[in-house]
């Protein structure tokens, strides 16, 4: 097979099965024997249980058992990840509720019908106490976690300068962005299924990190734990978390000997499920009157909701981008995190890149106009060059790669920016709804913690098949067709040959899961290197038989030839019989860590137009330029882009999680949490820089994240934009209608609905 493979759009293995209806979801599974589990949530933000009331419910039809916090051990799940101090958090409330959907009980029932009615018998009995909600009044309220003493989890500040020295320059501007609270919206909640086999039990559960949750699940549970994750409709950071009701269905099958399913409903999900975003940054930014920054200065304050476990690290990954592609002589950056009385926050596409970008080029932009020059201009002048790089900024990150400027001339050439200024000075001298263009640049860092690694083993049965066995978990991104692409282009053979297996811990041993850009690049890179291992020592054997140098022999169709000869050779078949049948292992695995993370970077453009009369804006055009190093399939890339431009968009314009001051969510409803429809979205353009990452063999580097960075700042800019001219100098996001109507009411001395 003289063709590459290996960086091909290959039609995905996967999909056939995906869109034909013949996925196999946890929802799908139906053991002998199933049983049906619905927890009893708090609907107080914050309060005393006093008791909890399940007399009832334990005598109601069909229902098998009842427990609460007396019934389950209340151990604190683990804390993944952070070296904050651990704030314990029961798998089901006992003496306090800190967020509304925490979950008091549950209810076993034998239908899914029998478990929800018996569930509505149950009254848990709380004392409500004072909700904390937002993170300016927790950061000095009474402490939400007493044993803890403070709902300050984290301050911290990293740079290179003292904010109090003097700031002499002659642009010197501050301004204050929120990235508002988000919901990840997989289009499968939450599910999990656990069925008892022999001492332990399997957990079927729809995840991004099959064996970290099986770690997990094992410091906390007393007997054996294996985890297994079937297709999975989308995880977007959400399903890579430790959520209290995975351990009590575990526990639950345990203890009843029969299978417990949990399917989250939609407003679990939206009540419950983990949330991402939610940070406000105040950007003091200074520099030259001819568009030269000198020093910036960030102010992070983050809510990590009312349990500081993944959430709490997301501001750091904020830091670590920070600096984003500017060449800054002097930044600082200042984090408090803090616990609130909401449902805990996590990783969340992104993860801490987006809040980076959005603030550093909205503080970019209104520095630009400070000075009077062009926004973009501004951007050129303070670009990182690319012979600095490698480089490692000041808060500590080591981009690797790229060529910064090259992507923002990129971008402005896509978006045919000269076509737009026209069309935007004709509009301001002829009348009519405004325009804007809008830029959002951004670095982001990939690959997850430095030490973190993946686990591949390949082996080759004797028909010739390829098996990869991976710690990966694909939650949609296409690892099957990826993965194989990978091996079989080493092994020279058909994509049809490779089985790919991941997501089950009885046949995977090691694993670490996919999140932070992460399974190309690493689990990927495994791939290739225990793959040419394998194939090198195979080789070896295939000399052996041809009686022949090892060099000499060229491996092409699944055939090993010597080279000139292709009469002369062996099948990959022949020479895995003879390596068995000499004792040979016909088998390499490895847990491979590149002991560096990636930082992909990218410029995303917005054209918009603005309904003076209603506030309603409208995405004319969309581009983005992307550097994810080495693309092994470039159709799922394009797919990745279109799909993260979509939810970046979609906070941009659309989406945000709101409670009101008691605590009460008033978004738990895709009827009240607005989310974007294809006819919001424009036609996405796309183009790709190839900058190969230096830490990993492929040269990967992430994917797929970049749109949900990039795309709001693009779009907020460029409303912004369009606006300046009437007033309008600052807007938080969602835009929608009523905000900006509103902005330019307030802007033009009108009166505010």
């Amino acid at each position: 097979m003289n063709q590459r493979i290996l960086g091909r759009s290959v039609v995905r293995k996967e999909d056939e099965r995906l869109v034909t209806g013949r996925g196999r979801y946890v929802g799908d599974i139906h053991p002998e024997g199933l049983l049906h589990a619905r927890f009893v949530r708090s609907d107080v933000a914050h309060g005393s249980v006093t008791s909890v009331d399940v007399d009832a419910a334990r005598e109601a039809p069909g229902v098998v058992a009842v427990l609460t916090a007396e019934d389950v051990p209340l151990v604190p799940l683990p804390v993944d990840g952070t070296d904050l101090p651990p704030v314990p958090r029961p798998l089901l409330a006992g003496d306090r509720v800190r967020h509304v959907g925490e979950p008091v009980a549950v209810v076993i029932g034998e239908t899914e019908q029998a478990a929800f009615d018996a569930a509505e018998l149950v009254w848990p009995d709380i004392d409500p106490l004072p909700p904390l909600v937002e993170p300016d009044q927790a950061a000095s309220g009474e402490p939400i976690h007493t044993e803890f003493g403070s709902n300050v989890v984290e301050r911290s500040s990293v740079g290179n300068f003292d904010p109090d020295q003097p700031w002499e320059f002659e642009v010197d501007v501050t301004l204050t962005v929120r990235n508002q609270r988000l919901a990840p919206v997989p289009i499968e909640p939450l599910a999990a299924l656990g069925v008892p086999e022999g001492e332990g039990v399997t957990l079927y559960v729809t995840h991004q990190a099959a064996h970290r949750l099986r770690d997990a699940l094992s410091r906390i549970l007393p007997f054996p734990v294996e985890v297994v994750v079937p297709d999975v409709g989308g995880g977007f950071g959400m399903k890579g978390r430790f959520f209290p009701e995975y351990a009590v269905v575990a526990l639950a099958a345990h203890r009843l000997g029969r299978p417990v399913r949990w399917l989250q409903t939609r407003r679990e999900s939206m009540v419950c499920g983990t949330h991402g975003r939610d940070m406000v940054h105040t950007v003091r930014i200074a520099g030259d009157r001819d568009g030269r920054i000198r020093r910036v200065w960030i102010s992070i304050l983050a809510s990590t909701g009312a349990y500081p476990h993944t959430g709490a690290q997301v501001p750091r990954y904020t830091r670590l981008v920070s600096q984003e592609m500017y060449d800054v002589p002097e930044l600082r950056v200042d984090i408090q995190t803090v616990l609130t009385n909401t449902a805990p926050t996590a990783p969340y596409r992104g993860a801490g890149r987006p809040e980076a970008a959005y603030a550093m080029e909205r503080a970019v932009d209104r520095f630009a106009r400070a000075c009077g020059l062009d926004p973009i201009d501004v951007r050129r002048k303070n670009l990182i060059d690319t012979h600095r790089l490698p480089l490692t900024t000041i808060v500590g990150a080591r981009y690797d790669s790229g060529d910064y400027r090259k992507a923002v001339d990129a971008a402005v050439r896509l978006i045919d920016l000269d076509r737009w200024r026209s069309e935007q000075r004709r509009r301001r001298e002829e009348g009519g709804n405004p325009i804007g263009i809008g830029l959002g640049a951004f670095v982001e860092r990939a690959g997850g913690p430095p030490e973190s690694g993946e686990y591949a083993r390949v082996q080759i049965d004797e028909d010739g098949t390829v098996r990869v066995f991976s710690g990966a978990v694909s939650n949609g991104q296409g690892h099957e067709t990826a993965f194989a692409q990978v091996a079989a282009e080493v092994f020279s053979v058909p994509i049809d040959r490779v089985e790919v297996i991941e997501g089950d811990t009885r046949v995977v041993p090691r694993g670490w899961g996919s999140m932070a850009s992460r399974s190309a690049q690493i689990g990927g890179s495994a791939i290739l290197r225990v793959s040419t291992r394998l194939r090198d020592r195979l080789r070896e054997v295939a000399a052996a038989m041809l009686e022949a140098s090892p060099s000499d022999l060229e491996l092409s169709d699944g055939r090993f030839v010597v080279a000139g000869v292709p009469s002369a050779g062996v099948d990959l078949e022949e020479v895995i019989a003879r390596a068995k049948a000499e004792g040979l292992e016909t088998w390499e695995e490895e847990f491979y860590s590149p002991g560096a993370q990636t930082f992909p970077y990218g410029v995303h453009a917005a054209v918009v137009e603005v309904e003076l009369d209603t506030g309603e804006v409208r995405l004319l055009d969309m581009v983005a330029v992307d550097d994810c190093g080495t693309v092994i399939n470039p159709m799922i890339v394009e797919g990745q882009t279109h799909g993260s431009l979509a939810q970046g968009i979609g906070q941009a314009l659309f989406e945000q999680v709101q409670y009101d001051d008691q605590g009460q969510l008033r978004t738990a409803t895709l009827m009240d949490y607005a989310l974007p429809h294809s006819t919001d979205l424009p036609f996405f353009r796309t183009a790709r820089l190839e900058t190969p990452a230096p830490s990993n063999p492929l040269g990967a580097k992430g994917a797929g994240e970049g749109g949900c960075i990039g795309a709001p700042p693009a779009v907020v800019n460029a409303v912004l934009d369009a606006l300046w001219p009437y007033g309008v100098e600052h807007l938080d996001m969602p835009l929608r209608p009523a905000v900006v109507w509103e902005a330019l009411q307030r802007a033009s001395g009108g009166q505010e609905a």
